[in-house]
């Protein structure tokens, strides 16, 4: 996935997280703004939508409208952040894009010691920072350590594993989370504010806003529905990968295999540990699809030798 695809695919309409951005403005307004902020929650429930708002608004208040959370459209700002030209944002991240190497945080160094236009602050958004390497995460390390007075970092972490240490402790921290009914009525505005058909049942389930329009958006374009049977999707979704090698079809494939499990564990209340068992098993062969580059056909026929159950 491209950089500006995945600008592009940020809500110009904020839903759901107003209190935070009221927060990051107020800090804003009183110059209070933390040299490195921590924003620590689950991939998609909104942190990078929130910062990339808040952004909009620092450096065009007059096109942003605030009563509303909006971005406008014909802001010259937002689109020269799409285009990659605006110079006091910088954007890494490191899961989608590829895992960053020490070489992109040392050109990063480079960036930062050159001054920032027109003398504004500069905002450097590092995404999936709980991924970084060792190295690397040893190289932000030092930056921000010793930020200057225009440069201001925010790091996101997914909590996919422990951030490391000694960068959680020099930073501000802001946990953010949304219960159920938050979730929902995000999910919903985002339906009726895209003007977008939902191609799955997302009510009773953990996925997050911003996973729900992914997957939407790929259950679409490859007619996939909630009656599609699992082994299908199963199927569809990995050879998307093997053609792609976005791993966005990976947590698919994963998200699917707990819903699937789930609904079984539901209708065969006898066999919840053999059921997890299975789960487990299959959800470790699509990651070792991935890590160690197995043949497709060999790791589906696989795992359809566990089934069981009439699916």
């Amino acid at each position: 996935m491209s950089k500006i695809k995945l600008l592009n695919n940020v809500s110009i309409k904020l839903f759901g997280l107003k209190n935070y951005f009221k927060e990051l403005k107020t800090l804003h307004l009183s110059e209070k703004l933390p040299k490195v902020s921590l924003f620590s929650g689950k991939k998609g429930i909104g942190k990078f939508t929130l910062i990339f708002h808040f952004i909009n608004y620092v450096f065009s208040k007059e096109n942003y409208d605030l009563p509303n959370n909006e971005i406008k459209l014909d802001s010259a700002i937002y689109k020269q952040i799409l285009a990659g030209t605006f110079q006091n944002f910088i954007y890494l991240n490191n899961y989608e894009l590829g895992p960053l190497k020490i070489d992109d945080v040392r050109n990063l160094k480079k960036t930062l010691l050159n001054s920032t236009l027109n003398n504004d602050p500069r905002f450097i958004i590092i995404d999936d920072v709980d991924l970084l390497s060792t190295n690397c995460a040893n190289a932000l390390l030092k930056l921000i350590e010793e930020p200057s007075i225009k440069n201001y970092f925010i790091l996101i972490d997914n909590k996919k594993i422990p951030i490391i240490e000694t960068i959680a402790s020099r930073c501000l921290k802001t946990n953010m989370f949304l219960n159920n009914l938050q979730k929902n009525m995000i999910i919903d505005a985002l339906l009726s504010y895209k003007e977008i058909d939902t191609n799955f049942n997302y009510q009773d389930t953990d996925i997050t806003p911003g996973e729900f329009l992914y997957f939407n958006e790929i259950c679409a374009d490859n007619d996939i529905t909630e009656a599609t049977p699992y082994e299908t999707k199963l199927n569809c979704l990995l050879r998307l990968y093997k053609k792609e090698k976005d791993k966005i079809y990976i947590n698919m494939s994963i998200y699917f295999t707990d819903q699937y499990f789930y609904k079984l564990s539901i209708q065969n209340k006898d066999d919840p540990f053999l059921l997890n068992t299975i789960k487990l098993n299959i959800i470790s062969q699509i990651n070792d699809f991935v890590v160690y580059n197995l043949n497709l056909n060999l790791v589906l026929n696989s795992i359809r030798q566990q089934f069981i159950y009439d699916k």
